[in-house]
């Protein structure tokens, strides 16, 4: 199976998959799930479905087994929809990127608390306190390069 059409299977099934989910599954402990990504094997006899929840009550271990309980109604979703010859053994896996990413922010704002501080407010350096503008530091140099520019025109030909 060529990894193009696989990816455009696992494209087709996060959104019917979603739309199962979000329209047909009555189950109120099933609300505010999303659909991560899905992947497939490559012989389209399995698939990983990959969630994550937002704003639900449910532990993860209960929404996954909730999940588990309606994979074949899931399943018999896919088969109406006709995308696969045969349908895959479906599991769910929970996603924690968002509870990493949520972690990693926390982190980034204590550093930040630690070293904002008002006391230790470092100035800004101003470049013409340092460069003198008595000086021309270009109009010598400029001739210089002059007349290099005319020896490697005599050097190549």
């Amino acid at each position: 199976m060529s990894a193009i059409r696989i990816q455009r299977l696992e494209k087709e099934l996060i959104k019917l998959i979603s739309i199962t989910l979000n329209t047909k599954m009555r189950d109120p402990r099933l609300q505010w799930i999303t659909i991560t990504g899905i992947t497939l094997s490559k012989d389209l006899h399995y698939a990983r479905i990959f969630i994550s929840h937002y704003n639900n009550k449910a532990s993860h271990k209960k929404i996954l087994e909730l999940l588990t309980k309606a994979s074949g109604f899931i399943k018999k979703e896919i088969a109406g929809a006709k995308l696969m010859r045969t349908i895959p053994e479906i599991s769910f896996l929970y996603d924690d990127t968002e509870d990493k990413a949520a972690h990693m922010d926390k982190l980034l704002a204590s550093l930040k608390d630690d070293y904002d501080n008002d006391d230790d407010v470092d100035e800004d350096y101003d470049l013409d306190d340092y460069l003198d503008d008595d000086e021309d530091f270009f109009d010598d140099d400029f001739e210089d390069y002059d007349d290099l520019d005319e020896e490697e025109d005599e050097d190549l030909n």
